[in-house]
């Protein structure tokens, strides 16, 4: 019979204690190894969600836990300054949907509850590892005491400062984040009734608080945890340990509410922390040590997931090693890190951006923060976008995925595009943004894809020229006509968030051309500093500005992606302010058009898990930075929702494999149905917004395409007035016959 395999683990914390219960449950022979003489009730507080939840359910370890630890019920943000409520979340759609409440307990109580699972000859306190050799039959780690302990592998599970990293890949200096955390608990019958069961979190500029309680209501020990994360340079001592001298903490919270300030004096002493993170590894370890948990992949605690990574780490690895076999550990450990190592890098990232929100300064930034908040929950009311990804985890079922079953369940999955110009489209809309400008929320990925746009080769059509539309900002491209050379208004796209008339004047320019005329694109403002109306009152400004100064000028409104939603706005709210002699648009043209922003299950293309750039958790955070407080249902957010008739010739065009291609078809249904004349293309084999690839064979038909569309709608636009819902569909019909019967007959 083959001896079991041994398993020596560096770190009794949690990823050390979880990895040698799932490796006892997977047949093989674990010891821990922890430095500290005994296990004692240090740290503080920590929360398990539900993809934690799962993992420590598996391992046979919820039994203390669960009876222990405080169920949170309800999630609560506030400003740290005035307690202004941001947003209150019952966490009960959260839990219907994932499976598990939310826990927050003391790390006493995990460690308890991890312990309770382990034979006591598992576990050896009082062993700290100093060093390792590996050969090829085994890996001998050397304790400081001089005690030698062979073993088949090693696990290094020993947090943010781990030897054993260090051993392996040598002194790699942890990036600081420019915030230390103060951690003191407060008896639980201190602390007010309104807290009960809930996560509060105070929002102050360059600073936040976080409390919530670690034990049930019931429990003699019942306490709560209170965080403040300050700036590192507002502590002022020569050791940051536990200190009962609390002088720069509530000097750090002078200006808070007087709410925090009552919890501050209910506080005796604090543990000080400066919280630290590391870019994600490129490699974990070597053929017989491997890196896990916080040695891994330490992050900021605002993700809130350090136990829960460690808990899922723990699970992957003894399924890997149970499924490769004795002899075969190290296919097994290579298995483990390329399966990890996608879930937690984005992880870290998440980490950061929360981190980020939390200690917005800046007063524009901290409105759009909290309005972005608002948004978030009115859209997904079980949670925002990350939980999607990272709560509906289930590490038990992943852990025993086959090889080929994991590879189609990663969070991006390979290129699918079938032709060599479409994959490079995909791969570069996949590389747009860097893993640091998503870690830098809205204002990193507004830099981001101002980098990405600004290095396509597109010419720009024309000479640009700023110009001010009765106070809105925009650039004209190419040189105006008095003489009715049609205007393309270009409305860019960046999904309300993102982009610039600066980086949509190429675009802009090549349509101006294919129109035979000129283009004007407006700088709208952009969210989530500037919801919802600001754009759409942008791009009226700049119709009513081009129709009072070109009277003559035929205009199309044009746009791609937020662009496509925003132009389609337009022609809704000019048809609905118009009186029987205004002018309207002589048509709209829209490519991937962003125009529900309702985001309905259903009504995204399968492709919303793996596009490259709009997915589904993107559509969810650009549409709550646009909505903020507003209904996302409502025909001005929503143009595809709203009653289309009466509105100009329409010329849809979108790529089939992307997320928002059936609301771009949904549109082109709803307009004809409401008399309006359609033209929809839709592409295949393409990629989100292809006209912005000047590669891609379709962009060149587009443009043609557009250029047909242009020359017939501007050739018959003095045949369509603004009209009574009586007559609307009759002169669109008459309107669209005579374009047919000129596309028929060739004319230009």
């Amino acid at each position: 019979m083959t001896p079991a395999v041994r398993v020596i683990i560096a770190g009794g914390g949690t990823g050390g204690l979880a990895t040698a219960i799932a490796l006892r449950k997977a047949g093989l022979e674990p010891l821990v190894l922890e430095q500290a003489p005994a296990f004692t009730a240090i740290g503080a507080g920590l929360g398990l969600y539900a993809n934690a939840m799962k993992a420590l359910t598996y391992l046979g370890a919820d039994a203390y836990w669960r009876p222990t630890a405080a169920r949170i019920d309800v999630s609560e943000q506030r400003g740290l300054d005035d307690d202004r409520l941001i947003t209150s979340s019952s966490l009960d759609p959260q839990t219907a949907k994932y499976g598990e409440p939310y826990y927050c307990g003391h790390r006493a109580d995990l460690m308890s509850s991890l312990l309770r699972a382990l034979p006591p000859e598992c576990v050896r306190t009082g062993s700290q590892v100093v060093g390792f050799e590996e050969t090829d039959r085994d890996v001998r780690v050397e304790l400081a005491n001089g005690e030698e302990i062979r073993g088949d592998l090693l696990v290094g599970a020993d947090g943010l400062r781990s030897r054993i990293r260090t051993l392996l890949m040598g002194e790699r200096q942890a990036r600081s984040t420019g915030v230390v955390v103060w951690r003191g608990l407060i008896p639980r019958d201190k602390v007010p009734d309104r807290y009960d069961a809930k996560i509060m979190a105070w929002f102050g500029p360059r600073r936040h608080v976080l409390l919530y309680p670690l034990r049930h209501a019931r429990h003699p020990d019942s306490v709560y945890s209170l965080s403040a994360f300050v700036p590192t340079t507002e502590v002022h001592r020569e050791s940051w340990t536990a200190s009962g001298d609390l002088a720069d903490l509530r000097a750090s919270l002078a200006d808070a509410c007087p709410a925090l300030h009552d919890l501050l004096a209910l506080m005796d002493e604090a543990l000080i922390t400066p919280i630290y993170f590391r870019d994600p590894l490129e490699t974990w370890g070597s053929n017989r040590v491997i890196l896990l948990g916080d040695a891994a992949h330490p992050a900021p605690p605002s993700a809130g997931q350090g136990a829960g990574m460690a808990l899922e780490d723990a699970i992957m690895l003894a399924a890997c090693l149970r499924r490769a076999g004795a002899g075969n550990e190290r296919a097994a450990l290579r298995e483990y890190v390329f399966r990890r190592q996608p879930r937690t890098t984005r992880m870290l990232m998440s980490s950061r951006v929360n981190l980020r929100n939390s200690q917005t300064s800046d007063p524009v930034q901290v409105r759009a923060r909290d309005g972005y908040f608002r948004g978030l929950r009115r859209l997904s009311p079980a949670g925002p976008p990350m939980a999607e990804w990272l709560l509906a985890h289930d590490p038990v079922a992943a852990a025993v995925r086959s090889p080929a079953e994991f590879e189609q369940n990663l969070v991006v999955p390979g290129n699918p595009m079938r032709r060599p110009e479409a994959r490079r489209a995909f791969d570069l809309w996949h590389a747009a943004l860097t893993g640091e400008h998503r870690a830098a929320g809205w204002l990193g990925e507004r830099q981001g894809y101002a980098e990405f746009l600004g290095r396509g080769p597109h010419p720009a059509g024309g000479a640009t020229v700023g110009v001010s539309c009765d106070g809105t900002p925009a650039l004209r491209v190419g040189e105006p006509s008095r003489d009715g050379a049609p205007v393309v208004l270009h409305l860019h796209g960046g999904g309300y968030t993102m982009g610039s008339a600066e980086l949509a004047a190429p675009l802009a320019g090549r349509l101006a051309e294919a129109a035979g005329g000129w283009s004007l694109v407006p700088d709208y403002r952009l969210a989530p500093e500037h919801p919802f109306p600001a754009a759409l009152d942008d791009a009226l400004a700049a119709y009513r500005w081009l129709a009072r100064e070109y009277p003559r000028a035929p205009i199309l409104v044009s746009g791609e992606c937020a662009g496509g939603g925003l132009a389609l706005a337009l022609a809704l709210a000019l048809r609905d302010a118009a009186g029987p002699a205004a002018r309207r648009p002589a048509g709209i043209h829209v490519v991937s058009p962003f125009c529900d922003l309702a985001l309905p299950a259903g009504q995204l293309s399968p492709a919303a898990d793996s596009d490259p750039w709009l997915n589904r958790i993107a559509l969810l955070q650009l549409a709550a930075c646009y909505i903020h407080d507003t209904d996302p249902a409502q025909a001005l957010v929503s143009p595809v929702r709203a009653d289309l008739s009466g509105l100009p010739p329409l010329l849809i065009q979108a790529a089939e494999p992307e997320a928002l291609f059936p609301s771009a078809e949904r549109l082109a249904d709803r307009a004809r149905s409401a008399g309006v004349p359609v033209t929809f293309s839709p592409v295949a084999d393409s990629v989100h917004s292809f006209v912005l690839f000047d590669f891609l064979p379709e962009t060149g038909r587009a443009l043609t395409e557009f250029a047909e569309f242009a020359h017939g709608v501007a050739g018959e636009s003095g045949l369509f007035s603004w009209h009574g819902p009586d007559s609307r569909g009759v002169q669109s019909a008459a309107a669209a016959d005579r374009l047919r019967r000129r596309r028929r007959s060739g004319a230009a």
